[in-house]
């Protein structure tokens, strides 16, 4: 009688050698992480004992090691180098009470009025300071697209564009100050790098209230330049990731000591601004007749004739001649230096240390 197969038993023994070829895989992939740990583990340990135990150097001496007295000199130095960066930063920055900075927390209609209201004071002091401005063209310092177009304001850092509006007013009156008393100014223009209009970097609140540092050329501008801004291109203080500035362009006509006197206050304000260039260049006939309009010439009055001689050498061969006064000689004007005016670019940089702002938090 043939016999049936036993199908539980089949089963059963078919359950049983899947678990144990389970098993043998369970047992080799064991093994081989045992395996690559034990390894891994090696490398470790032979890099930590060549650590403690000293790398020798090229040249000799002795080797360098991870022991107590080097990790406390590593230590020592990386304060002293902190240290040292934070007097950089420091010097950089200048002294507190030096700084300009501000404190805006309004919003952008705020701001543009507090521009336009700074503009119009601006032109009232050059008047009351007998500083001759442009007939030609409205002088706006720097914020013509602001003032030109009434209710136009910055679309967004706001605090960076406000101390910039108090540079400006620092910048010009310390220009009025240099003004001497007895020679004409005309300022032509005080121009600004309009950092609103940069790609901006998002603050820790996603603000953007921190600007990016590199320059960017005309094109990356979000909107186009007025006559009263520039790009700053050529050579700058900036240093990317160290030093960041606020860039300016003043643009006068008047006399050399003008110029000397406005770059020796400047020096002495003990303000973190740099000169980066100064241009002389000849004005043109309109810019001179804006500068002498209702102003007295540059000249001095002229230089008084010497005094004859009170006495008179004798005629040779002859009698002596009489002692008679030589007939007084005709005054003459002589110039000696030229005191003609010219027409001056001053490039300066206000200065401040860059830190790195922290990263935009991901959306």
């Amino acid at each position: 009688m043939a016999t049936r197969p036993n199908l539980p038993f089949q089963a059963a023994l078919g359950a049983l050698g899947a678990l144990f070829v389970a098993g043998g895989v369970l047992v080799y992939s064991a093994y081989q992480a045992q395996s690559k740990a034990d390894t891994d583990l090696r490398r470790v340990t032979s890099a930590v004992n060549a650590l403690v135990g000293g790398s020798a150097l090229p040249d000799g001496g002795d080797p360098v090691a991870l022991n107590e007295a080097n990790v406390a000199a590593a230590a020592a130095d990386l304060t002293a180098l902190q240290s040292r960066q934070e007097a950089l930063r420091n010097a950089i920055a200048g002294a507190p009470e030096q700084q300009i900075n501000s404190a805006f927390v309004g919003i952008a209609n705020e701001l543009g009025t507090q521009i336009q209201e700074s503009v119009s004071r601006w032109r009232r002091l050059a008047q009351s300071k007998d500083v001759k401005l442009p007939t030609r063209e409205e002088t706006c310092f720097g914020f013509r697209r602001y003032v030109r177009n009434v209710g136009t304001q910055p679309q967004r850092l706001y605090r960076e564009v406000d101390r910039q509006r108090k540079m400006i007013e620092w910048l010009l009156e310390t220009l009025v100050e240099a003004k001497s008393a007895s020679a004409p100014l005309l300022i032509l223009s005080i121009d600004r790098e309009p950092i609103e209009t940069f790609p901006a970097v998002a603050g820790p609140a996603g603000d953007s209230q921190a600007f990016t540092l590199d320059t960017p050329s005309a094109e990356a501008l979000a909107v186009r330049l007025q006559s009263d801004e520039f790009v700053l291109s050529g050579h700058t203080f900036r240093r990317p990731g160290l030093v960041g500035s606020f860039a300016f362009r003043i643009r006068f006509v008047g006399q050399s000591d003008t110029l000397r006197a406005f770059v020796n206050l400047i020096q002495n304000s003990g303000r973190p601004i740099a000169i980066s260039g100064i241009e002389v260049t000849q004005p043109s006939a309109d810019t001179l007749k804006d500068l002498f309009t209702a102003t007295a010439n540059l000249g001095g009055n002229g230089a008084a004739p010497a005094p004859a001689p009170a006495f008179a050498f004798p005629s040779f061969g002859g009698a002596p001649a009489a002692a008679t006064p030589a007939p007084p000689a005709k005054a003459e004007r002589l110039t000696v230096v030229p005191t003609g005016a010219s027409e001056y670019t001053v490039r300066l940089e206000y200065l401040f240390p860059v830190t790195e702002a922290p990263a935009a938090p991901a959306k």
